[in-house]
């Protein structure tokens, strides 16, 4: 799973074992690791939950996603999905597409055929 966080801006990328993994554990995460402490990001689907939202405990950060867009977000070719409210941290989630031209030493393998190929 891929991170970008660009200010006020998180955007999560996953592969398609990654998808696979999230639709049926309902969580997905990875890690950075500093030396002795790392930070971590996850995506976690929570079905008490009506529209997308994050939280941020110091060194973990869940992106949380209603189970209804969980459902249709890995049983249909939709592409991504984004948080309503954008007033303070605007999120977005996608299925990671191989890149159009390759880059030399990065494994695309299970990235999402590129629609564009």
């Amino acid at each position: 799973m891929k991170i970008r966080i660009n200010g006020n801006f998180i955007r999560l990328r996953l592969s398609q074992s990654e998808v696979d993994k999230f639709a049926t554990a309902g969580q997905v995460g990875d890690a950075i690791n500093f030396g002795d402490r790392s930070l971590t990001y996850q995506l976690a689907n929570t079905p008490k939950l009506d529209q997308v939202s994050v939280d941020f405990d110091g060194t973990n950060i869940t992106v949380q996603i209603p189970q209804s867009t969980a459902k249709n977000w890995t049983n249909t070719d939709l592409v991504g999905f984004e948080n309503a409210d954008q007033s303070h941290v605007r999120i977005l989630v996608e299925k990671d597409f191989q890149c159009l031209h390759k880059r030399p030493g990065e494994d695309e393998s299970d990235n999402f055929p590129n629609p564009q190929a």
